[in-house]
C-alpha cells in the first residue's frame, strides 16, 4: 500500500536581537528604594513584536562576556520584566522584596524577539 503526503513549507521569519544599554540613572523608584523600574522603548521605526511573539531578555554583568536570562537574582537583586503593548518594563527589587536596594549598576540588555503565530 503506498502512502502519499504533501510537504508544506512555511515562511520562516528569523529571530531579531536588540541591545540596550541601561544606565544607573535610568532606574526610578516610587517606594523608598525597595523597587526600581525602567522602561525600554523599541528602536525608532521598530517594535518588540506582536502579542503572540516571544520576548526573551538577558543581562550582562561582566561587560558582554556572558549573558544571563531574566528573571534572575544577581547580588541579592531580583530582576523581572513585563511586556505591555510595545514597551518593556524592567523591575529590580531585593530578593526578599522587603529590603532597600541601590539602583542597579549599568547593564546591557540583550532582547531576543521570537516570531510566532
Amino acid at each position: 500500500m503506498a502512502a502519499s503526503c504533501t510537504k508544506r513549507y512555511d515562511t520562516v521569519i528569523p529571530n531579531q536581537t536588540v541591545y540596550k544599554d541601561i544606565a544607573t540613572t535610568d532606574w526610578s523608584t516610587a517606594d523608598t528604594s525597595k523597587n526600581y523600574t525602567t522602561i525600554i522603548r523599541p528602536p525608532v521605526g521598530g517594535n518588540f513584536g506582536l502579542g503572540s511573539d516571544g520576548v526573551l531578555i538577558y543581562f550582562t554583568f561582566d561587560g558582554g562576556k556572558t549573558y544571563e536570562q531574566i528573571p534572575e537574582v544577581y547580588n541579592n537583586v531580583s530582576f523581572t520584566y513585563t511586556v505591555t503593548g510595545n514597551l518593556i518594563t524592567l523591575y529590580a527589587q531585593s530578593a526578599n522584596g522587603a529590603q532597600t536596594i541601590t539602583p542597579p549598576i549599568p547593564l546591557t540588555a540583550k532582547i531576543v524577539l521570537v516570531p510566532s503565530n
